[in-house]
């Protein structure tokens, strides 16, 4: 079976953040637009990746996931399946989840641990970036030890590119698709 890609799908601020607090579900400031296109992604997707704060502000017993926690591991639920990702990287995921159902696209939600293991690991394919015209000032980032920061330039710096910078509504909200610097289109 070949490799699963993976696709970071995330809204952040303006300035950069992917939430004020842990917890805090997007829906609470994301534009209307931006929720259909991430219900629209998670539907497409074999498997949702995320870490327990993100789990926990949105939870759904009938979606496929994987959780990574450092907490007890295990499948808690029939679709779902908690992992410590201490000792494992993001292409041992397909094999953990198989026998219920196969991994061809693995959707990473975050939050912002999860973000820095698959980019640790250079496992993020493909980047569908949001940004909502709205600044928190301060909360959760994108990847660890980052700043207050243009979103878009946040993932330059990480080493993406951006292929594709459209506007969503009249309100300014943007999706920018970025893939890794030196990765192939398509």
């Amino acid at each position: 079976m070949p490799e699963p890609r993976f696709t970071l799908a995330l809204v952040t601020s303006a300035d950069g953040f992917i939430a004020r607090t842990p917890g805090e579900p997007p829906q609470v400031w994301a534009s209307a637009e931006e929720q259909d296109l991430f219900f629209a992604e998670v539907a497409a997707a074999d498997w949702s990746i995320m870490g327990r704060h993100t789990h926990a502000a949105a939870d759904r017993p009938e979606r496929r996931r994987i959780i990574l926690s450092t907490g007890a591991g295990g499948w808690r639920r029939p679709t779902q399946l908690w992992l410590n990702p201490e000792k494992l990287g993001p292409s041992d995921l397909a094999a953990r989840v198989g026998a219920v159902h196969p991994m061809r696209n693995g959707l990473i939600l975050g939050g912002t641990r999860v973000h820095d293991w698959f980019h640790a690991a250079g496992a993020i394919d493909l980047v569908k970036l949001t940004v909502e015209p709205i600044s928190f000032g301060a909360g959760l980032p994108v990847f660890s030890g980052q700043a207050v920061a243009d979103p878009v330039q946040v993932f330059q710096a990480a080493g993406y590119r951006a292929i594709t910078d459209e506007p969503l509504n009249a309100g300014g909200t943007r999706l920018v698709t970025l893939r890794p610097r030196g990765a192939a289109e398509g």
